[in-house]
């Protein structure tokens, strides 16, 4: 320390020196300059304090929030904030909380039916389906209010619509319990619909079909007779007296439909493509896929996650327990990579800006159920 202040001194006097000579200043005028120049220098300094990052030896999620007092068990995202569905015991008590990135719980209200699950609608509200109502969530100065909305009108409204362009709506008349469904265009301006693809399980379609042709002749009588009173084909009637679609044998369609960059997606996994459609709902690409096949069948978790901060698409793949996302190539349709989440049998996974949330309960823990992130990273092969 001693050796650097000398030096410093030394060059210090040097530089005196050299400035007095080169413009024939008085030597005490030049010392008040350069005590001047020093102490602007120092106030312009600014201290800024950082939060503690911990650095471990293997990769660790972060905690986002938890409590030991009760359970998360559903959130969604509210800007930089987080609201969550939580509950002690069981769902009938359950509460509606806002938090912040500090793990801060800034308003909390107790709901007043059994909840069920959060749900965001097409228009970006966030909603608490209840056993018997539901409810808006809304947010005044970081205080939560809840608005009850008329249940039958909203199913059957708002809750088919997926997504928006404009002044266009996107939406479908899917149905759990038959193997095809229609994707559909409302324009708002000129009040008109226009079908955008139809969407089949061919394969599960002929044996849902058959169903009336295994029934016993009263039981055919039965069927045409409720099909001719409620105008439904009798294919269907047949299939639910038969009880095909509450069975092991049938499996819900999953082809969903997502706006990326102002073009529709229709993940059509019964033809092996990506059919993509303009704003103006012309066909602009078809994309061979094959990521729905993989070679141990049961990996494929039905389910397509899409970060719509980054515009990324993921599917969601499990195997003893752990989940992958498989990076989907949005040009390709190919998988380019995959990410392993930390822990085990996870739930509610959801992707926000290359990060992956879900929760997560350490198996034979006291600890509650804790909402964990991960950073997208570091993409593995396919053969790991």
């Amino acid at each position: 320390m001693k050796i650097f202040i000398n030096k410093f001194m030394e060059f210090f006097n040097l530089s005196v020196l050299y400035i007095k000579r080169r413009y024939k200043m008085k030597h005490h005028y030049l010392i008040l300059i350069i005590l001047i120049v020093v102490i602007n220098a120092a106030r312009a300094q600014r201290n800024y304090e950082l939060k503690p990052v911990t650095v471990y030896p293997r990769k660790v999620p972060d905690t986002v929030f938890g409590n030991w007092k009760f359970d998360v068990n559903d959130y969604e995202f509210y800007g930089d904030k987080l609201i969550l569905l939580t509950a002690e015991k069981t769902m009938e008590h359950a509460r509606i909380m806002l938090t912040d990135t500090s793990q801060k719980m800034l308003s909390v209200l107790d709901l007043p039916d059994e909840a069920e699950k959060l749900y965001r609608d097409y228009l970006g509200y966030v909603n608490v389906m209840c056993k018997n109502h539901i409810y808006r969530i809304r947010i005044e100065n970081d205080v939560i209010h809840l608005a009850s909305l008329p249940v039958k009108e909203y199913k059957n409204f708002i809750m088919p619509c997926i997504d928006t362009i404009h002044q266009d709506i996107y939406f479908s008349d899917y149905q759990k319990d038959y193997p095809q469904f229609n994707y559909f265009c409302y324009n708002t301006t000129s009040k008109t619909t226009t079908r955008i693809k139809t969407v089949t399980d061919a394969e599960v379609m002929r044996g849902y079909n058959m169903e009336y042709y295994f029934l016993k002749p009263n039981e055919k009588l039965v069927a045409l007779k409720l099909a001719e009173e409620y105008k439904v084909d009798k294919h269907k009637i047949a299939a639910a007296m038969s009880g095909l679609t509450t069975s092991v044998f049938y499996t819900p369609p999953y082809s969903p439909l997502f706006v990326i960059r102002d073009t529709v997606y229709v993940f059509d996994h019964y033809s092996n493509a990506i059919v993509k459609y303009n704003k103006e709902h012309q066909l602009i690409d078809s994309i061979t896929i094959s990521y729905h096949h993989p070679e141990h069948w049961r990996d494929w978790k039905h389910e397509i996650i899409v970060d719509k901060e980054t515009n990324t698409i993921y599917a969601l793949y499990e195997r003893n327990g752990y989940y992958r996302l498989m990076h989907i190539d949005n040009f390709s349709g190919k998988i380019t990579g995959s990410f392993k989440l930390t822990n085990k049998y996870v739930k509610h996974i959801k992707i926000k800006n290359g990060e992956v949330y879900y929760i997560y309960r350490p198996f034979e823990s006291l600890q509650q159920q804790f909402i964990y992130k991960e950073l997208i990273t570091n993409f593995c092969s396919l053969d790991r």
